[in-house]
């Protein structure tokens, strides 16, 4: 039933938009700064990329990660519109062993946030 569905993935969001909330310009440029980075951050930046309809490679997310907007556009994302396509390409992310916010969370606690978010998304 689809109320029950909501039921679950109210929660999760409201938990991803809280970790969300406490990212800052700083957290984001820590990620921002590697030139190489972790696997768990290019993965999870790779799928944020994903959700907001850009390329996924390391190059676009670093560029859009320093858009001064960045935060604004994660907090105020149209989680309403997703695209069944766009859905299609996130369920390899979410549903991969490591790509858990536990798992990212040990190289990086803003990717950790973001990760958390993916996940919310891809639930709601």
């Amino acid at each position: 039933d689809a109320q029950a569905g909501l039921d679950a993935a109210l929660p999760a969001l409201e938990k991803a938009m809280a970790e969300v909330d406490k990212l800052d310009k700083s957290s984001i440029s820590e990620v921002k700064a590697y030139k190489a980075p972790p696997k768990q951050v290019e993965t999870v930046l790779a799928a944020v990329m994903i959700l907001f309809g850009r390329s996924s490679d390391w190059a676009t997310a670093k560029k859009v990660l320093g858009e001064a907007n960045f935060l604004t556009m994660i907090k105020h994302y149209e989680k309403d519109n997703v695209s069944a396509a766009t859905m299609n390409k996130i369920k390899k992310y979410v549903s991969a062993a490591d790509f858990t916010p536990e798992s990212v969370g040990a190289v990086s606690r803003a990717a950790a946030a973001l990760c958390t978010w993916v996940h919310a998304i891809y639930i709601y």
